[in-house]
Order: C-alpha cells, then sequence, then structure tokens
C-alpha cells in the first residue's frame, strides 16, 4: 500500500459572500509559498498562469471546477461579472514529500461533479472556524482524504487542464462511471492505435454510430470533442515516455506518429500546460528527490 504524503493545513476557508473585485480588470499576480486549493463555482472568472516569468495565456474558469496550484506558481484572476453572488472555497497546505502527479506540475483543474471536495472542504472551514478542542486531529484527517481523492482523480487518466479535468468522483461512483461509457469505448479504441489514430468517421463506424451522433453526444457527456481526446491520450502516452532516462523529445514525437518535434511540442504545451522538456525536466529532479 502506499501511503499518503505528510500533510500540514495552513488554512481552510468557506464563507459565501458578494463579489467585491473589480470587473474585467486583471487582478494583482498571486503567489502563495504554499499548494492551494480553490473552488469556481460561477462563469465570468478568468485565470492566466505565469511560467518562467511569462504569463500564459487566459482561460475561462469552468463553474464546478478547483483550481490546484503548486507553492511559488504565480497566477492572475479576472471578474467579469460582479453581480453575482460567489462562495469562497479553499485550502491552503504544505506537503513534506509531494507524489510525483504533483511534483511534475505547477497546476492541475478538477471537475467535483458529486461535491466531494466541496464537503470536505467546507466541513474543514467550519472546524477551523469554530476552533473546537481536538478539532486538528479531525482537520487532518480531512486534509488526508482531500489529498487521496486528488491522487485517485489523478491516477484515473485525465490530463488535469481546464479542457481535460481530473474527475473526482464519490466510492460508489467509481465502478458505475467505468462500465460502458462512450469516454471509455473510444479510449479503447484510440489507445490501440496512438501512432496513427482513428478519424472521427473511422470512431464512428467502430461504435456503429453517425459522425454526427458521435460527435454531439460525446461533447454532452464529457465536454470535450473527440479530437481534443484523442490529443489528451497521445500526449498521456508521451507523458509516460518522457519519464524514461533515455527519452529525448524528438524520440518520443516519432515513437507516437508526430510529423516532427516542433508540432509535438506546440500539441504537448497546448495538453499539458507547460513543454514537454519542461516536464521531462521536472519529472525527472521529482524523481531524484525522492532517491534522495
Amino acid at each position: 500500500m502506499q501511503f499518503l504524503p505528510d500533510a500540514t493545513l495552513k488554512a481552510a476557508v468557506h464563507r459565501a459572500k458578494p463579489r467585491l473585485r473589480p470587473s474585467g480588470v486583471w487582478l494583482t499576480r498571486v503567489c502563495h509559498p504554499t499548494w492551494v486549493l480553490d473552488y469556481c463555482g460561477l462563469e465570468g472568472e478568468s485565470c492566466r498562469i505565469e511560467r518562467e516569468g511569462a504569463e500564459g495565456p487566459p482561460f475561462a474558469w469552468r463553474p464546478g471546477t478547483w483550481h490546484l496550484y503548486a507553492p511559488h506558481t504565480p497566477y492572475r484572476l479576472r471578474m467579469d461579472r460582479t453581480d453575482l453572488p460567489s462562495q469562497d472555497l479553499w485550502l491552503l497546505f504544505e506537503l513534506r514529500q509531494p507524489p510525483l502527479e504533483l511534483k511534475a506540475r505547477d497546476f492541475a483543474v478538477l471537475a467535483d461533479p458529486e461535491d466531494q471536495l466541496g464537503a470536505d472542504v467546507r466541513a474543514m472551514g467550519l472546524l477551523q472556524e469554530r476552533g473546537l478542542p481536538g478539532s486538528e486531529w479531525t482537520l487532518h484527517g480531512y486534509l488526508l482524504c482531500v489529498l487521496g481523492r486528488i491522487l485517485t482523480a489523478a491516477r484515473a487518466g485525465a490530463a488535469g487542464t481546464p479542457e481535460d479535468p481530473w474527475r473526482v468522483l464519490a466510492p460508489d461512483s467509481l465502478e458505475a462511471d467505468a462500465q460502458g461509457r462512450l469516454l471509455h469505448q473510444v479510449d479503447r479504441h484510440v489507445t490501440r492505435a496512438l501512432k496513427s489514430p482513428p478519424t472521427l468517421e473511422q470512431l464512428a463506424a467502430l461504435l456503429n454510430m453517425s459522425v454526427s451522433s458521435l460527435a454531439h453526444r460525446f461533447k454532452a457527456e464529457t465536454g470535450l470533442t473527440v479530437v481534443q481526446r484523442i490529443r489528451w491520450l497521445r500526449v498521456r502516452e508521451a507523458r509516460r515516455l518522457l519519464a524514461q532516462p533515455s527519452a529525448t523529445v524528438k524520440s518520443v514525437a516519432r515513437s507516437l506518429g508526430f510529423p516532427n518535434a516542433f508540432y509535438f511540442s506546440r500539441v504537448f504545451t497546448q495538453v499539458a500546460g507547460l513543454s514537454p522538456t519542461l516536464y521531462a525536466r521536472r519529472f525527472k529532479q521529482a524523481a531524484d528527490r525522492s532517491m534522495e
């Protein structure tokens, strides 16, 4: 059994209040020395992540998702609507030895359709606000539960990006979710031929569906297009290959059938949020530290 890392809660916040932030402008750059997990409950919020001194392109927050920022990750937020009530729901915590899934990235998105993280964080915020004797033990247990949910979601096969977030599910939903869903049927056919994945027309034929039915149903069930999912599956395999000691960006691009390393790097960066070179370096640095 793999045990969760040592974790220390720094703050848990749960409060509902109207937004008092200015509308339509990028707010002051934020950079915390701890891990940050915060919640987006409404449309009309955007975010920019700063990497290696340069701000990345903005992306819209998806309502019902959580954002996980690694320590010292700079970011900015923008609010496009100030007329809606907002729910502040976030955690600050420290990890002594983060798992590799978290060490190798500075930012991830989690979908929480069954409010698993939400229930935990609200309970933590209430406990911390009341400060009852002995509540620190319960708070620590909740924090480990939150981390367990995050790691389970991270290892279930999503990219952790705004387009393809990690999905947090209740334990009794995991088995049902894995049975017969269109997502898993598409994944099964694509992963058999990652070097030359099937086209939308070929997938539709394999699934005995029309092209339009496949496209519309897949989008409705997952929020993604089939093409976006295929790209993510190839990038997931690229991440696995890049973790090998002898791997290079060029060799991984060639093994996955990309026409050249430049195009592969562009697709990888769009899906994973960082370049394949930076991903490989961070993964190997994290692996080296875990061996110390």
